[in-house]
């Protein structure tokens, strides 16, 4: 018999396996070590990896199981058998893996979140991953302890109702963690039937007033009986935490078993005043986290006698779920309520952003009905343009290029452009201005190569050119990464692009600004897609690489257009020409351009210099006499390597290449001046020496 046909016999015939298990042939050993291996691990990971599907709204989570062997992945057939198969390499790495770790550092398994997620998200999947890796821990311990218990059948068989109470717990929290409220309560109630007691109450500690307060109280075996205390104090039941039972095990931290509240003097017989119930006998819990006692879970007249010794571990066990429930809710609390600050700033945000109606209806007005043709060349000067021409001059290249191939609300163009032009900042070189001259030059490009790009991936490259500097503040990676800024914190490549990346999708997101609307859901991604590969590829560390690549398939006669990797080379390689095009322009633009860069270099230096550190020459202002040999540097390093690929490709280009070339060679002129002068003052202090020198 072949696998395949053995496993198809045994599940039509369950009992010839359960007869081989618990025949003569298995030892009690070997059955202990075949149970063990049914790992609960692989439960608890499918299970955290689809509740995270549903709370991020995702269908692409990856559960990877750790092993010494390797790493496998975990999921369930349509029969709801958990399959655990060994995981290939996949093709490109996940967007963020979560690795889920218990407490004695065991790496359990990892979820890999094949799309983007954000950080609230995330810390959203942390919350949950410590709950799984608990539950995990918790359940190995019950099963440990149970094999120092082999002889005694009802123990082993507590400890295993035990362990699956504890992930049955892990489940059910899994599945309404997006109410913490609710959390509370189904661990109240879990902790009602453990100890098979009539009420469950929770008391948590305010360190503020010394006070123990309820939120969910007197959670009892009817799923509805109980009471919600609101966050505004109605209903509040609150004491010392120095009065009654409660109080007392917060004080002291000690497990209290009473078999007869009223005979107790630390019993504060208000409670059931209060709620017009009778305590019988009480267990009491105190619950910690990292050592400090938080609060107090009081279990309430067992239903079968009094609670005894088995009652006290078993509920010791889950009193540390109880803290962790507790630790977390506060946690996602607040998380919430940062997502709620976080909407609220962007509806303000919104407001102050993006373009007004006024705007709009002034654009609307304007008509171009005939060609442009001083825009079809690079040599075009948008510096003469007024803030009016430039979205003017915009949407009207953008409807050059796709009027008849594209399929978009007019309006929402307007709107598109004229709110990306209030997103840059009003710094000296990487604003609007900057950006509106980077779209012209990718303009051009499709322009005079229109057969290059399909009409999708055109919009894509000029729309990241319009973007590509999206709420730029006037400083480089490297300075943001200095300076520890929030940017820096978030992003560990690529800082600024990345962020031009996302302030380009928020606008898109904007009611009245999605000019991709018209686009299929594939379309749709594909095009943010590459939107975000051009934008990152405007950080010049990425150039270097990139050109590398792209000439290395030249030379070797490999190139081809349409090989995606390719595609994508010379994709990155424009984003780079457009985004150095001032050093293609004619010299007057090039050297009024030039002062404009150099001073938001300087600001930079300044800044750092405040700061305590020295800045690079090219920032340094003190350095300003080197500009001209910086630039010859700069335009022999960077530029003219840009263009002369960009020609290879695209021969209609090389008027960007013989530009550059010019521009190089005018600053080298400037250079040999500057180096002149320079020697010339050296000269003349070595004669002044020499005549005090002299005495002269």
């Amino acid at each position: 018999m072949d696998e395949e046909r053995c496993l198809q016999y045994l599940k039509a015939n369950p009992y010839v396996l359960e007869a081989l298990v618990t025949g003569p042939f298995v030892s009690r050993e070997t059955f202990q070590k075949w149970a063990k291996k049914r790992d609960q691990k692989a439960r608890v990971l499918y299970e955290l990896g689809r509740c995270c599907e549903q709370l991020l709204c995702m269908n692409d989570v990856t559960v990877v199981m750790s092993s010494m062997d390797g790493a496998f992945q975990v999921t369930k057939n349509a029969e709801g058998e958990m399959k655990i198969r060994k995981l290939r390499k996949p093709k490109k790495a996940p967007y963020y893996v979560q690795k889920v770790v218990d407490c004695s550092e065991t790496i359990l398994g990892e979820l890999h979140f094949n799309s983007p997620v954000t950080d609230r998200d995330l810390a959203t999947v942390s919350v949950i991953s410590t709950w799984a890796a608990a539950t995990h821990y918790f359940a190995k311990i019950s099963s440990q302890s149970s094999e120092f218990l082999a002889d005694d059948t009802d123990k082993i068989n507590r400890q295993r109702k035990l362990s699956n109470f504890l992930l049955e717990v892990a489940k059910s929290i899994f599945q309404d963690i997006i109410s913490m409220d609710l959390v509370i309560m189904k661990i109240m109630n879990f902790a009602q039937k453990l100890v098979n007691a009539d009420r469950a109450s929770l008391f948590l500690l305010d360190t503020k007033t010394k006070e123990l307060y309820a939120r969910i109280f007197d959670v009892g075996t009817n799923a509805s009986e109980h009471q919600k205390l609101d966050e505004d104090g109605a209903k509040d039941l609150r004491f010392p935490m120095n009065k009654g039972i409660a109080g007392y095990v917060a004080t002291t931290g000690q497990v209290l078993n009473i078999e007869n509240a009223y005979e107790d003097s630390r019993f504060n017989p208000e409670v059931d005043s209060k709620t017009g119930y009778t305590t019988r006998n009480i267990l009491c819990m105190p619950i910690f986290i990292r050592g400090t006692v938080i609060g107090v879970v009081q279990m309430v007249n067992k239903i079968d006698g009094h609670f005894n010794r088995d009652d006290e571990d078993a509920f010791e066990m889950f009193a540390v779920y109880c803290g962790l429930a507790l630790h977390h809710a506060k946690l996602y609390d607040k998380i919430r309520r940062s997502e709620q600050k976080y909407r609220v700033a962007l509806e303000v945000l919104a407001y102050h952003s993006v373009c007004n109606k006024d705007e709009v209806n002034k654009l609307k007005k304007i008509h171009l009905t005939d060609r442009v043709s001083e825009l079809e060349t690079f040599d075009f000067n948008g510096m003469k343009l007024s803030e009016l021409e430039k979205p003017l001059y915009a949407v009207y290249m953008f409807k050059a290029l796709f009027q008849t191939d594209l399929r978009f609300d007019p309006d929402d163009l307007i709107r598109f452009v004229l709110t990306v032009r209030k997103n840059y900042r009003r710094v000296a070189y990487h604003n609007w201005a900057h950006g509106w001259s980077v779209a012209h030059a990718m303009f051009v490009l499709l322009f005079v190569k229109k057969d290059i790009f399909t009409p999708h991936e055109a919009l894509a490259l000029y729309v990241s050119c319009l973007c590509h500097d999206l709420d730029h503040r006037g400083k480089n990676n490297a300075y943001m990464k200095t300076m520890s800024t929030p940017l820096a914190a978030i992003y560990t490549t690529s800082v600024m692009e990345h962020h031009h990346f996302n302030q380009t999708v928020t606008i898109l997101q904007q009611n009245g600004h999605n000019i991709l609307k018209s686009m299929s859901s594939e379309e749709y991604k594909q095009a943010l897609g590459l939107i975000k590969h051009c934008i990152l590829a405007t950080d010049l560390a990425l150039f270097f690489p990139n050109k590398a690549k792209l000439n290395d398939y030249l030379d070797n006669g490999t190139f081809n257009i349409h090989t995606p990797e390719h595609r994508r080379l010379v994709q990155a390689i424009l984003m780079t020409g457009c985004d150095l095009i001032a050093s293609a322009k004619p010299w007057q633009v090039q050297t009024e351009t030039v002062k404009v860069i150099f001073e938001e270099f300087y600001d930079q230096g300044d800044a750092e210099r405040l700061s305590g550190k020295d800045p690079i020459p090219m920032m340094d202002r003190t350095k300003a006499n080197e500009l001209p040999q910086m630039q010859v540097g700069f335009m022999r390093g960077i530029c003219l390597p840009c263009y002369e690929l960009i020609a290879r490709i695209i021969p209609e280009a090389d008027s960007l290449r013989d530009r550059c070339i010019y521009n190089a060679k005018k600053w080298e002129e400037l250079a040999e001046e500057q180096r002149k002068i320079a020697e010339a003052k050296n000269s003349g202090h070595e004669n002044i020496e020499k005549k005090n020198i002299n005495g002269d």
